[in-house]
């Protein structure tokens, strides 16, 4: 549940901090004095946009901040699946807005992305604001509804796998069916830049390798001369003086020299290894830049037609040669896709039978489900609406066939009602008034609280157009709804606030010129004079007191 929550330099609230209990919370409060700021923090830590116009006058950030405790198995285990921990069941969310309507969302002190914030608290908290039963106008929304009353998580889940499937079957199905000539010239195509890859038979590293014999064929002569003299210093020349020829007099000179010579074997080794390295460098300068190219012009040309040849091709398929034969490579596996593209399809489409096989199966299942649930819903939705003094009301759930398969099913789902004897069963767009509009979504909110996932509830001014005994009634279902979930409501009716277990006055005052919100928790007495004056305006008396103790009483 939503324990508390602390708003920093919100519009009109500088600094306030606000507890809820369990149960059935109101606030309530003049028009004014900051119920709807307290709901649209609320509404930051769900994610909502955040806007410059939010932050109090003359500060530079504000902050709202979250903690969510007693967190049952069911949101503990949903919010591990998005990497989201909660330590002794608890939870802290808070949003930072700078000057600029920018700021971040964290968990538990860990920024997070908005997006994130905005997949995660769903599973805390739902905030049924003063437009929020727009959503049931929505004919779209009727079948997500019905199926959290109908208990077809799993047939669904299967479903959704399978919807997957075939839908991703369809699109190749599509692509291996173009047009004929599209898929001809496509193959042409891909045969010339198959070819034009495979006469040019590069290899990887090639080009590097081009550059560095280009190199050696444009120093050519100077590297014979240096090869040559590195050759004869090193290791042999006619005169016999080389380094590798004087170490190795030196070597027999010490060896000569070992019976007055402590280290002399040490130097001989020396020595002799010294050979051994001119020998090796001699002769590795000597193939590596000896002259072994004939014709330095002619290889030349070579190069430069080569390089050339494969600078042509990157210009087309790749920024190197690895990428040109990548391109290849792939070009091979869509030609072969095209080529035996019938085949493919055939193949396509028995795997789309037996996929549309098992969706009917599937369906099927959900359709009679759908339909149990939607005869118990129409009974339990009629007792709720009727309780809420819809007393000649009629709702149907109507369920018909699409002709073709959704992400939820085969099924379309609408909700009809008749608000008055007589009349016929129709949308509800098109008959309910907005009061008869509220209490539909707050039936249907009862009729589904055993249903209910959230452990919060907000309820800002479901009690709008409504007044006399049906408020109370539907105070009776906000307190209803609060034995299985927190339920939290702005409200300025009487009726339903005198059924609150907690209830907190929000008012406004004047300090140092400027103008501040606070939130207090009223005692039985503050309760009383606070109902009293919902009910009298602005003067309250004997008479108003008495009936707010006789509301609060019940």
């Amino acid at each position: 549940m939503l324990s508390e929550l602390q708003i920093n330099n919100i519009a009109i609230i500088k600094e306030q901090t606000i507890r809820f209990a369990p149960g059935f919370n109101v606030l309530t409060g003049e028009t004014g004095a900051g119920k709807s700021i307290i709901i649209d923090s609320v509404g930051l830590i769900a994610g909502a946009r955040a806007s410059k116009e939010s932050l109090r006058s003359g500060e530079k950030k504000a902050v709202v901040t979250a903690l969510f405790t007693d967190i049952n198995d069911y949101t503990k285990n949903e919010l591990e699946k998005f990497g989201v921990t909660c330590e002794n069941r608890e939870l802290s969310i808070s949003r930072e807005i700078n000057e600029s309507g920018n700021g971040v969302a964290r968990i538990n002190g860990k920024t997070i992305p908005l997006i994130q914030l905005k997949d995660i608290t769903p599973l805390l908290i739902n905030i049924h604001g003063q437009h929020a039963s727009q959503a049931l106008l929505d004919e779209e929304n009727h079948i997500k509804y019905l199926d959290e009353f109908s208990n077809t998580e799993k047939e669904l889940e299967k479903y959704s796998v399978l919807y997957a499937e075939a839908s991703e079957i369809k699109s190749k199905i599509s692509e291996l069916t173009k047009d004929v000539r599209e898929k001809n010239r496509r193959i042409e195509m891909l045969k010339f830049q198959i070819n034009e890859i495979k006469d040019a038979s590069l290899k990887s590293g090639e080009e590097d390798e081009l550059s560095r014999l280009k190199i050696k064929a444009e120093n050519a002569e100077k590297l014979s001369k240096y090869a040559k003299f590195i050759y004869k210093a090193l290791y042999q020349n006619d005169k016999g003086n080389s380094a590798s020829d004087l170490a190795t007099k030196a070597t027999e000179a010490i060896d000569a020299l070992s019976e007055v010579l402590p280290k002399s074997s040490e130097y001989s080794e020396y020595l002799t290894n010294f050979t051994y390295m001119c020998e090796d460098i001699a002769e590795t300068v000597m193939k590596e830049c000896g002259s072994d190219i004939q014709d330095p012009g002619k290889l030349l040309d070579q190069i430069e037609s080569r390089l050339d040849l494969i600078r042509t091709l990157k210009r087309k398929y790749g920024n190197t040669v690895e990428e040109i034969i990548d391109f290849k490579n792939k070009a091979e596996t869509e030609l072969n896709e095209l080529e035996t593209a019938d085949d493919r399809i055939i193949d396509l489409k028995h795997n789309l039978e037996q996929i549309t096989k098992e969706m009917s199966a599937l369906c099927s299942i959900i359709t009679q489900k759908r339909k149990t649930a939607g005869k118990a819903l129409e009974k339990k939705m009629t007792e709720e609406l009727v309780f809420l003094e819809m007393n000649k009301v009629s709702f149907s759930v109507d369920i018909s066939k699409s002709d073709v398969y959704r992400p939820d099913g085969i099924d379309i789902v609408r909700f009809l009602i008749s608000a008055n004897a007589g009349e016929p069963l129709a949308p509800l767009a098109k008959i309910a008034s907005g009061g008869e509009l509220s209490r539909t979504m707050l039936a249907l909110k009862s009729a589904l609280a055993d249903k209910e996932k959230t452990p919060t509830l907000i309820f800002d001014e479901v009690d709008t157009g409504i007044s006399g005994k049906t408020s109370y009634k539907i105070g009776v279902k906000l307190k209803s709804c609060s034995k299985t979930a927190q339920v939290i409501c702005v409200t300025h009716s009487p009726q339903i606030a005198s059924q609150a277990d907690l209830h907190l006055l929000v008012s406004k005052h004047e300090k140092n010129g400027r103008t501040l919100t606070s939130v207090q928790e009223l005692d039985i007495e503050g309760r009383t004079k606070e109902i009293a004056r919902i009910i009298g305006g602005e003067t309250v008396t004997d008479k108003t007191i008495k009936a707010a103790e006789e509301m609060i009483r019940g």
